[in-house]
């Protein structure tokens, strides 16, 4: 406690130096007030009697606000912000726009300091009328901007969200056309959840349309057609993931399989199947071509595959798929191994994150479009590999 409030003295001595100087130079102007030199001895006090509180609030009020101590207001409010003083920080801004000598340049500063004082506290709606205004800032659009962004990401409001990033992007030339499509996408989900199919769609289209390698569009677009019976349509959104990005499609396997099962179009799901493969991908889609082939042929044919497969890339997820294929043929005393084997690669399986932040390395077992760490879109991506696909 004792090292606490010294240290707080020791950070306040600057700004007392300050004060003092401002308070000479007032007098070497034959401008000395009396109040100013009781002020300023006030603080002192304040400081001495371990009251660093106080202290500061002093200080500050003995700081008049002219074109020599704007950056040294500035600086406290920004200090104040970054120690969780939020509450200081604030008054401080708020007592410099206050004043009617501030230039208007000095005067937008502040508004956007006492913004990021607002966001620091969660008073969003405050912050986003203060960045607003400042657009028309040359100096603090760009930053203004940015703000106004995350604001609408945290508020979820993605229409909005939609537009800012596009300014964004047409002002910085900074690419935001993956996040501009999640944000459609978000758009999209909260439709269905209306049950607005048609805005729904048109949604998509419209994230589609900014990134047309957009895997979670597609996903959404064949969803909302399989919901809709219309399994066609549902097959053709979600084999759009083949050339967007392959390493995605065991999120929409299930319902691809739904789809070709309600179309009765077996063949057409086994084709689908060795196409994927072929273009290289995971186990997954191949654990589901050994259902067809078991069915077709026999476990044998089924257990061929698989073994083909882990000779070239090893897998817990394919291991565990062969296990279970040779559990059905084996021998009484091998049973109890195999077993055993097969619970244990359960486990490990079960244990293992299944998707990874490539810009941050957050793991996951779930998909997350948006990493919950970084707060970056499109980051997050499947394991691959011996403990993923």
């Amino acid at each position: 406690m004792e090292q606490w409030l010294l240290y707080g003295v020791l950070s306040l001595l600057p700004l007392a130096a300050l004060s003092g100087f401002l308070m000479g130079r007032k007098h070497r102007k034959g401008k000395q007030d009396s109040s100013l030199s009781s002020n300023y001895i006030k603080g002192l006090n304040y400081l001495l009697n371990e009251q660093p509180d106080k202290a500061v609030d002093t200080f500050i009020d003995l700081l008049t606000v002219d074109t020599d101590t704007v950056e040294t207001h500035l600086a406290l409010g920004n200090l104040f912000r970054k120690r969780g003083e939020v509450d200081r920080s604030i008054r401080l801004h708020q007592n410099l726009i206050a004043r009617p000598q501030l230039s208007s340049e000095d005067r937008n500063t502040a508004l956007f300091q006492l913004g990021l004082d607002y966001n620091a506290v969660g008073m969003y709606d405050r912050s986003e009328k203060l960045f607003k205004e400042l657009l028309a800032d040359p100096v603090h659009k760009n930053e203004s901007l940015v703000q106004l962004l995350n604001i609408h990401q945290l508020t979820r409001d993605w229409d909005d969200a939609a537009k800012v990033a596009e300014e964004l992007q047409s002002s910085l030339g900074v690419e935001q056309s993956k996040p501009i499509a999640h944000f459609y996408c978000e758009l999209a989900q909260q439709n269905r959840q209306e049950g607005d199919v048609k805005s729904a769609l048109s949604n998509v289209k419209k994230a589609l349309a900014i990134n047309p390698d957009s895997v979670r569009a597609s996903l959404l677009q064949g969803d909302i057609h399989l919901q809709q019976e219309n399994y066609k349509q549902a097959i053709k959104s979600y084999q759009r993931i083949l050339q967007q990005d392959i390493a995605f499609l065991p999120e929409a396997l299930p319902k691809i399989a739904d789809a070709y099962d309600n179309s009765k179009d077996k063949t057409g799901y086994k084709a689908f199947l060795d196409k994927s493969l072929e273009r290289g991908a995971g186990v997954s889609v191949l654990v589901e071509l050994s259902k067809i082939v078991q069915d077709d042929k026999n476990d044998r044919a089924a257990a061929a595959l698989i073994g083909d497969f882990l000779q070239e890339r090893p897998s817990l997820k394919g291991l565990q798929r062969l296990i279970a294929l040779h559990i059905e043929h084996a021998q009484d005393s091998a049973k109890p191994s195999l077993e055993l084997l097969d619970g244990i690669v359960e486990k490990l399986i079960s244990r293992k994150p299944r998707y990874a932040c490539h810009n941050c390395g957050f793991e996951a077992k779930a998909i997350y479009w948006q990493c919950p760490s970084c707060k970056e879109w499109s980051s997050v991506k499947p394991i691959k590999g011996i403990e993923g696909e």
